[in-house]
């Protein structure tokens, strides 16, 4: 079998092999197979032969494998404008050769020939039938082509219209979220808030393997996150808001006054003080246009379904790692802040997502590692200093990776994450205060104790099922065996604990 369309055009040029989502053969017969990874193999019979030319199997492309910018840039800087110029020139009508113009000054930053002559009707850049595209596009006239990308060429990602993602933002979570806020009187709920927001916090830390912070810090990042959702996306995503938030969350000793000027990568040491690199972060001449790209995107984002807006922004705030220290906190701030911004949560509602990032956080590792890993794998070359400092030696093949990401499985993963934040640890601590209030009036009709006493008296109850354990019996010896009982049986009925 024949690669065709951008497998064919990666082979051509010799490029370094970007993740290919959509891949094309010729064959016998057409067919379409699913791989493990979620790409898909297309085989094509014969007469589905694109012409041999670069022009022909972009056309291809464009027609049969979708929208690969990252791919596309590579093949035009390594084809040059005079092919692109010549198909245009010969076909000024056609919408592929018009998208191919599109694509190459887009992705590119170069500008084809002014004098080439363009007609026919106006072209979206991205079938919304495959695609989620900006709710607000605009005309390119030069092109004749509707601008509905998620960004532009200091960046843009792309998010694909697969089942599963079909299915996740098509539950009704807002609904879910307002209907368990109804169910709990508001006094209740109020506490719940206030202890999720702790909860949190001391969860995005977890995250990382971090300690909780001193108690002035933690204060600082539970109010940062009571924030989210003020003031315009735009101007919070700007270089001095977001390290304005990033010195608040971090020791003060590794505060940045800008967006970082050094190259950083994810790693860990090794027993013997050698690295693991999982992810080398872009380089730092790249950082400024792509957050700059970052944030024009949240805007054109503007209108998507609320999970997909925080994935695209949260997640490429993350891949593109400005700071030293403090990236994976704010990445999951910028989550509550687009929630709460775009409706999705309540004010004063804390949706513990950290809590259940933490608490399966072998997904959260393989939604990062899905981006990562081909970049990893062969694709990036760096050297690393004896005391670890890392150069990119290919900065210029690898940077369309950085400005393309497709974000399609970051968007499945946090429509899972909120919906399950909402159907369980939601719910779950919602129904636990529930429950605490309850034993706390009953078991006061039994004995009056102090609150300090009967807090812990509850907390060791919970500790051991219901149970208060022989080891601390002697710690309330003033209550009675009898009263205990009932004590117990109380805690059960109220927790719905089997006795």
């Amino acid at each position: 079998m024949n690669p065709i369309g951008y497998a064919w055009l990666i082979r051509h040029f010799g490029l370094f092999e970007c993740p290919l989502v959509v891949e094309s053969q010729l064959s016998t017969r057409l067919r379409t197979s699913q791989r493990a990874d979620g790409s898909v193999q297309h085989e094509y019979p014969p007469q589905y032969e694109p012409e041999q030319s670069v022009t022909g199997h972009l056309e291809f492309a464009l027609k049969h494998d979708g929208v690969n910018l990252c791919a596309l840039r590579d093949v035009f800087l390594a084809c040059g404008p005079a092919p692109i110029e010549g198909a245009i020139h010969a076909r000024p009508t056609s919408r592929y050769t018009r998208l191919m113009g599109f694509f190459y000054e887009m992705t590119t930053g170069q500008s084809l020939d002014p004098s080439l002559e363009i007609g026919g009707n106006y072209v979206p850049a991205l079938s919304e039938n495959d695609y989620l595209a900006s709710p607000t596009p605009t005309r390119n006239q030069r092109w004749r082509v509707l601008d509905n990308l998620l960004g532009d060429g200091r960046y843009c990602p792309t998010i694909r219209r697969t089942e599963s993602l079909a299915e996740a933002l098509a539950m009704p979570l807002q609904d879910e979220l307002e209907g368990l806020v109804n169910d709990f009187p508001p006094e209740l709920f109020q506490r719940a808030s206030d202890y999720l927001y702790i909860k949190e916090t001391r969860s995005t830390y977890g995250i990382e393997r971090e300690a909780m912070p001193p108690a002035d810090r933690t204060q600082r990042f539970v109010a940062l996150l009571r924030s989210a959702g003020e003031g315009a996306l735009q101007t919070l995503l700007s270089e001095a808001e977001l390290v304005k938030r990033q010195n608040l969350i971090v020791d003060p000793r590794y505060a940045m006054p800008s967006f970082r000027p050094d190259q950083n990568y994810v790693g860990e040491q090794w027993p013997d003080y050698s690295q693991r690199i999982h992810y080398a972060c872009p380089p730092p001449q790249f950082v400024g246009s792509l957050m700059a790209g970052l944030a024009d995107s949240a805007e054109r984002c503007m209108g998507l379904p609320a999970i997909a807006r925080a994935a695209a922004v949260a997640f490429g705030f993350v891949f593109i790692h400005p700071f030293e220290d403090g990236n994976g906190r704010l990445h999951r701030f910028l989550i509550h802040d687009v929630l709460h911004r775009d409706g999705l949560v309540g004010r004063g509602i804390m949706l513990p997502v950290s809590a259940t990032m933490l608490r399966r956080m072998v997904d959260y590792d393989a939604s990062l590692e899905h981006y990562s890993r081909p970049l990893m794998e062969g694709w990036v070359s760096y050297d690393l200093g004896q005391e670890g400092k890392m150069t990119i030696t290919n900065p210029d093949q690898i940077e369309g990776y950085y400005r393309f990401p497709d974000l399609t499985t970051q968007v499945e993963y946090l429509a899972d994450t909120v919906a399950l934040s909402i159907r369980e640890d939601f719910a779950e601590e919602l129904r636990f205060l529930r429950g605490f209030d309850a034993a706390r009036q009953s078991i006061r009709e039994i004995i009056d104790m102090p609150d300090r006493r009967l807090d812990l008296l509850l907390r060791l109850l919970h500790q051991n099922e219901g149970r208060l354990a022989r080891a601390k019996r002697e710690q309330f010896a003033e209550v009675l065996d009898e009263e205990l009982e009932k004590i117990e049986k109380i805690f059960s009925e109220s927790f719905g604990v089997a006795p």
